[in-house]
């Protein structure tokens, strides 16, 4: 049975049931404006935080922005393990607050090969594959999570493609911008989105546990996070 909303039922309406069905709407917008535009952004203005200043995860959107009310978008930074540590790679103001992680469990479905690392130097923002031990230097910021999505302008050929999920991800643009996508829809296909984007490498950073906040909206999937990177 469908519900038409016509203009005499619209003003005939409770003055409570026209404020419910316009929070609907603006709810609906803001879900498919999140879900289907990436944001692009230059390399400078990226970071990335785990901890507040009390040495406690943050967690949340919330939490980190307190703390951090110069935040203008944020989205969850690879995966974490249940105590919201960093399952991987993490440097953070140029400290390395967590090793590489060298051995992947194939059980799972993000795990494949290859991992890659999302890093950021003064020279700029990389996605490289990491095939064994991460030694770029002079990094200010770096992630480590998987798999990768775009590997030189290619498609990574081990993706599989399977049910749709809530995909994070991250990708570097030719002119060294950062796009960053939260969407709904098989791993391949996700990946194709970075490289129709224009994307030569991309990375996923989590599945089904993954978020994006911006413009005071976030699409509300999951509501804690290990790392974050953050736009300022």
């Amino acid at each position: 049975m469908k519900a038409i909303l016509t203009s005499s039922n619209l003003y005939n309406s409770s003055p409570s049931c026209f404020h419910r069905m316009r929070l609907l709407l603006v709810w609906v917008l803001s879900f498919f404006l999140l879900q289907t535009e990436g944001q692009v952004f230059s390399a400078n203005r990226i970071k990335m935080y785990w901890k507040d200043s009390t040495g406690v995860p943050f967690m949340t959107f919330d939490r980190l922005r307190k703390e951090h009310p110069e935040a203008k978008f944020i989205i969850n930074g690879g995966h974490f393990t249940h105590d919201y540590k960093p399952e991987g790679l993490y440097i953070e103001n140029g400290k390395k607050l967590s090793p590489v992680k060298e051995i992947l469990n194939p059980k799972i479905n993000l795990e494949i090969m290859p991992m890659g690392v999302f890093y950021l130097t003064s020279q700029g923002a990389f996605i490289k594959p990491l095939r064994g031990k991460f030694t770029q230097k002079d990094v200010v910021y770096a992630t480590q999570s998987s798999p990768m999505l775009v590997i030189n302008g290619r498609i990574n050929p081990a993706l599989p493609g399977g049910r749709h999920r809530m995909h994070s991800g991250v990708g570097i643009l030719p002119d060294g911008n950062v796009y960053f996508a939260c969407l709904d829809m098989e791993l391949r296909f996700f990946a194709r989105h970075f490289l129709e984007k224009g994307c030569t490498q991309a990375l996923c950073l989590n599945g089904d546990v993954s978020d994006v906040w911006q413009n005071g909206q976030s699409l509300k999937k999951y509501s804690r996070f290990g790392p974050m990177i953050v736009v300022e």
